[in-house]
């Protein structure tokens, strides 16, 4: 069951805008998820009957692309004075925190229709793969590769229920039905994540990718 906070009647309601929805939009799915969002949920959590935001935005669909673009404006623009692969790699490394910060808009990524943040992120990768010297080919490849593992590795970590602190006892009931004998890599791989002997590959499979890029660059030429 939902919980929604209701704005009191003693309460000042803020005024509504375009960007006041989208942020409250933003908080109900932070904490409740993108399920427990509907327009009328949100208009009671502002204060205001549902009709008020049809004002401001025409749809529940129209709030989403405007949610997942507000998310896309929390990455750090590149910066100017960087190489561009370092610039590639702060940018990629900074849109997994702002999706890692936001569970329910890496679904919503490639569905939703890219608002003017999104477009400038692809822009700015774009620029900065051609940019590096990569011949037209690799740089074409590299900003795919890129994206798909940002928002693959997100993904993934989101389908596997890695978020939250019952990921220990989720290992071990798995690993329970698991045979040692049959299977002593597997054991040992899940021993290495609950020992504490891994991180998060996720940069170092981005590094992979960019070392990667480089060296299929210089044996081309």
């Amino acid at each position: 069951m939902y919980v929604v906070k209701v704005a009191t009647d003693t309460a000042p309601r803020a005024p509504l805008s375009p960007a006041a929805i989208v942020a409250a939009g933003i908080t109900l799915a932070d904490e409740q998820g993108v399920d427990a969002l509907s327009m009328r949920n949100l208009a009671r959590s502002l204060g205001y009957e549902v009709m008020s935001l049809y004002n401001h935005v025409r749809n529940k669909d129209d709030l989403l692309t405007l949610m997942v673009d507000a998310v896309a404006a929390e990455i750090d623009l590149p910066d100017p004075s960087a190489p561009p692969l370092v610039a590639v790699r702060a940018m990629a490394v900074s849109t997994n925190a702002a999706l890692a910060r936001h569970p329910w808009a890496a679904p919503l990524w490639l569905r939703q229709a890219p608002g003017p943040a999104r477009m400038r992120q692809m822009d700015d990768l774009l620029r900065l793969m051609y940019a590096s010297g990569l011949s037209r080919e690799l740089a074409h490849h590299g900003f795919h590769a890129v994206n798909n593992h940002v928002l693959g590795y997100t993904l993934q970590r989101l389908g596997m229920g890695l978020e939250g602190t019952d990921l220990e006892d989720k290992a071990r009931d798995f690993m329970a039905g698991l045979d040692a004998d049959t299977y002593p890599f597997m054991v040992a791989h899940i021993h290495e994540h609950l020992d504490g002997h891994t991180g998060s590959s996720f940069e170092l499979v981005l590094d992979l990718i960019l070392d990667g890029l480089v060296r299929l660059d210089r044996e081309a030429r």
